[in-house]
C-alpha cells in the first residue's frame, strides 16, 4: 500500500476511492471497504481510501477528539486487507470552504477517482451542503460514478465512531468488539522499559503508542501477536503510578509459553484486548505490585479457562 498526500497524488492510476474519517474501522466502515476492495477487482482499478487530518469536528467545531486507534495501526490494517492507497487531505478552515462542486471536481482532478464509495448518509462541501443525490448527479457530468452503501446498524441504531469512543472511555472492550467486528486491535513499536517487571518476576513488552488513546487506562486480558504467533497476555495501558506516573505506555506480560528469542527479537507485535480487569492503582511498594499482579494473572487465566474457544476470533 502506497500512502501519500494530496499535495504529492500526481497518479497516473485511475482509482476507485472511498471517502471518510474511517477512525474505528467499525462494521459499517467494513461494509464500505469490502464493498471497495470488490468493486476495484470487477473494475480494474486501484482502490484508495481517502480520509482527513484532523478530524474535521477538531476544525469546524473546536472538539479535541481522542483516538480510537493509532495511525499505525490503522495504517497496518489497510494494508492487511489489501488496499492499494491511503491518500491523507490536510483539513483544515481554507478545505472546509471548498463548495460541493469544487470538492468533487479535486476527486476526479486530482486524485483521478474514476468511481467513488461513501456511506448513505455522506455529506460533504462548505456546510455539508452536498449529499448522495447531488454527488450522483454532478459526478455523472464530471464522470465519476458514484456508488452508495446501506448504513450498518446495532438495535436499529447507526453504529458511529462516537459511540465506540464512549465504550473505549469506559473500558467496555466487549461492547467496542461488538461493533467493530473484530477484536480491537493496537499496533505499535516495541521501546526499552525500566525493568521493573523483570526484576519483580514478572517481565514486559513495552510499546510505545500515541498517548491521545480513547482507551481506558488500566488493567485488561487479551492477547500479544508476535510474528504471526497469539499468546494470552495481562495487559496495561497507562502511566504505571507506582514506578513513574508520566507518560503512557502499554505494558503486555506474556502468561503463556513462549520462545524467548523470537519475543525479544520481534519490534512490531499487535496487541488485541478482550475484557477490562481494573483500573491503575499506586501501590506503596513493589511488593504490593507484585501480589495484585499474581491477582491479575490468576484472574486472567480464569478468563480464558471459562470463555474458552469463545474468549476470541482473530
Amino acid at each position: 500500500m502506497r500512502i501519500i498526500s494530496i499535495s504529492n497524488s500526481a497518479e497516473n492510476e485511475e482509482k476507485i476511492c472511498a471517502i471518510g474519517n474511517f477512525d474505528g474501522f467499525h462494521k459499517g466502515h467494513l461494509k464500505i471497504l469490502n464493498f471497495l476492495k470488490k468493486e476495484a477487482e470487477n473494475s480494474n482499478l486501484k482502490s484508495a481510501v481517502i480520509t482527513f487530518d484532523p478530524h474535521p469536528k477538531e476544525v469546524l467545531k473546536g472538539e479535541k477528539l481522542c483516538k480510537i486507534i493509532p495511525l499505525e495501526t490503522k495504517i497496518e490494517f489497510l494494508k492487511s486487507i489489501g488496499i492499494d492507497y491511503l491518500i491523507t487531505i490536510p483539513f483544515n478552515k481554507e478545505f472546509s470552504n471548498l463548495d460541493k462542486k469544487d470538492f468533487l471536481r479535486l476527486l476526479k482532478d486530482k486524485l483521478n477517482c474514476k468511481k467513488i464509495v461513501v456511506g448513505e448518509d455522506w455529506r460533504f462541501g462548505k456546510n455539508k451542503e452536498g449529499d448522495v443525490s447531488f454527488a450522483k448527479e454532478f459526478g455523472k457530468k464530471l464522470g465519476i460514478n458514484v456508488e452508495v452503501v446501506s448504513l450498518e446498524k446495532n438495535k436499529n441504531e447507526k453504529i458511529s465512531s462516537s459511540e465506540i469512543r464512549t465504550f473505549l472511555k469506559e473500558g467496555k472492550i466487549e461492547y467496542v468488539n461488538k461493533l467493530i467486528g473484530r477484536v480491537y486491535c493496537i499496533t505499535g513499536s516495541v521501546v526499552s522499559g525500566n525493568k521493573i517487571g523483570s526484576k519483580i518476576g514478572f517481565p514486559t513488552i513495552n510499546i510505545k503508542v500515541d498517548e491521545n488513546l480513547c482507551l481506558r487506562t488500566g488493567v485488561y486480558v487479551g492477547y500479544i501477536e508476535i510474528n504471526g504467533k497469539k499468546y494470552k497476555a495481562v495487559i496495561n495501558w497507562g502511566r504505571r503510578p507506582t514506578v513513574d506516573g508520566k507518560n503512557k505506555v502499554l505494558e503486555v506480560h506474556i502468561i503463556d509459553d513462549f520462545d524467548d528469542k523470537e519475543v525479544l527479537e520481534y519490534k512490531k507485535p499487535k496487541v488485541y484486548f478482550l475484557h477490562y480487569i481494573r483500573d491503575e492503582q499506586k501501590f506503596e511498594n513493589t511488593y504490593q505490585l507484585k501480589e495484585q499482579i499474581k491477582k491479575d494473572i490468576l484472574y486472567s487465566l480464569k478468563y480464558f479457562e471459562n470463555e474458552g474457544s469463545n474468549a476470541v476470533n482473530i
